[in-house]
C-alpha cells in the first residue's frame, strides 16, 4: 500500500513539472512574440534635403502603412557617407530587422552593412548599389545601359550628335552616376562618334554648386555644346548658369530631371527633355521588396517579384531586381508628374 502511494505522489509531482514547464513555455513564447511587434526597417537615403528622395520616403510610406512595418526614413542632410555609415551603426545596435540604403560611395558602407549582416539584420540597396558583398539585393531604378543611352540620344537629338559636352555629375565616387558615364561614353563611341565628353565636374548634390560649377566652365569653355547632368538636383542649377550667361538656344542642358525641380525651364523652353523614373514607386517597390526579405518570400528563381500595385517587377540577376525603363519628360507631359 505504501508503494501504491509513493507511484501516485511521484506520478503527482511528474504531472505537475510537465504542466508548469508548458505553462511557462507558452507565456515565454507570447511574451516574445508581443515584444516582437511589427517589423522595424530603416531606410537610408543619399541624403534628405532632395525633393527625389522626399518623393521615395511618400511611396515607402504607403507602402509601410500597407504592410503594416515601422519604417524610418533618415539620412544626412547632405551627401556624407561617414553620416550614412554612423546611420547604419546606430540602427544595427538598435537590432533593426532591415536596413535598406542608397550609396553615397559603392565601397565605404561595406564594413557597417557586413556587420549588421552578422546581427542577422536583412540588408539591400535602392537607387545606388554598393558592393554585392554588403547587400543581399538590390532594386535598379533602370539598368545603366538604358540610362546611358537615353541621355546621349536626347542630346544628340538637339546637338545634331557631335560637339564637346560637360557632364556635371553628384560625387566623384557615386556609383550609379560613373556607371552611366560610362554607358555614356561607350554608346557615343558606337553610334555619335563625333560627340566626346571634354569634363565630368561634381556638383556636389547641390543646386547652388552645381551652378557655380556649369557658370565658371561655360564662361571658359565657350565651344561647348551641351552640358549632361546626371544629378536631378544639378539640372535647375545648370539651367539658371545658361539662363545667366544669356546661352539659351545655344547650350542644350538635358540629363535627369525632377518634373518640380526643371517644370519652369522646360516651359520656358531653357531645357528641352530630361529622364528619370517615378521616385514614389521606387520607395513603395523598395518596402514591398524588404519585407518580401524579411517574410522569406523574395525568391530570384521565379524571374519575377509581385511588387503590390505595381505587379510584377524582373529579376536581372539573383541579386538584382529592376523597377523599368526610363520616362521621359518634355512640355507634352511635365504637368502630368507631380514630384
Amino acid at each position: 500500500m505504501n508503494n501504491w502511494f509513493k507511484r501516485i505522489g511521484f506520478l503527482f509531482i511528474v504531472a505537475c513539472f510537465v504542466w508548469t514547464t508548458a505553462a511557462c513555455s507558452m507565456t515565454s513564447d507570447t511574451t516574445k512574440k508581443e515584444q516582437k511587434g511589427p517589423y522595424q526597417i530603416g531606410m537610408l537615403p543619399k541624403f534628405t534635403s532632395d525633393p527625389y528622395f522626399k518623393a521615395v520616403n511618400e511611396g515607402a510610406q504607403t507602402a509601410a502603412k500597407e504592410l503594416g512595418v515601422n519604417l524610418d526614413f533618415n539620412g544626412p542632410v547632405n551627401a556624407d557617407v561617414s553620416q550614412q555609415a554612423d546611420i547604419i551603426n546606430r540602427w544595427t545596435q538598435k537590432q533593426y530587422d532591415a536596413i535598406t540604403v542608397s550609396a553615397n560611395d559603392q565601397d565605404a558602407l561595406i564594413p557597417a552593412l557586413q556587420d549588421a549582416k552578422k546581427k542577422g539584420i536583412k540588408t539591400s540597396t535602392f537607387d545606388a548599389d554598393v558592393k554585392k558583398d554588403g547587400r543581399d539585393v538590390f532594386l535598379m531604378p533602370v539598368t545603366f545601359e538604358d540610362m546611358g543611352k537615353t541621355m546621349v540620344d536626347m542630346m544628340a537629338k538637339q546637338t545634331g550628335g557631335k560637339g564637346n559636352f560637360l557632364v556635371v555629375t553628384a560625387v566623384l565616387t557615386a556609383p550609379n552616376q560613373n556607371a552611366w558615364i560610362e554607358e555614356m561614353k561607350k554608346y557615343m563611341k558606337e553610334k555619335y562618334p563625333d560627340m566626346k565628353i571634354a569634363a565630368i565636374l561634381p556638383g556636389n548634390e547641390d543646386l547652388a554648386q552645381s551652378r557655380n560649377v556649369a557658370l565658371n566652365y561655360l564662361r571658359s569653355h565657350p565651344d561647348t555644346a551641351g552640358v549632361f547632368c546626371v544629378t536631378g538636383i544639378a539640372t535647375p542649377g545648370v539651367a539658371e548658369a545658361v539662363e545667366q550667361l544669356g546661352l539659351k538656344g545655344k547650350v542644350v542642358v538635358t540629363g535627369l530631371g525632377v518634373p518640380n525641380l526643371v517644370r519652369k525651364y522646360i516651359k520656358s523652353g531653357t531645357i528641352k527633355e530630361v529622364c528619370l523614373w517615378d521616385p514614389k514607386n521606387l520607395g513603395y517597390a523598395t518596402i514591398q521588396l524588404v519585407k518580401a526579405q524579411l517574410d522569406g518570400k523574395l525568391d530570384s528563381k521565379s524571374g519575377y517579384f509581385q511588387a503590390g500595385k505595381l505587379g510584377k517587377l524582373k529579376f536581372v540577376d539573383d541579386s538584382i531586381l529592376l523597377l523599368g525603363p526610363p520616362t521621359v519628360f518634355n512640355k507634352d507631359n511635365i504637368d502630368q508628374f507631380n514630384f
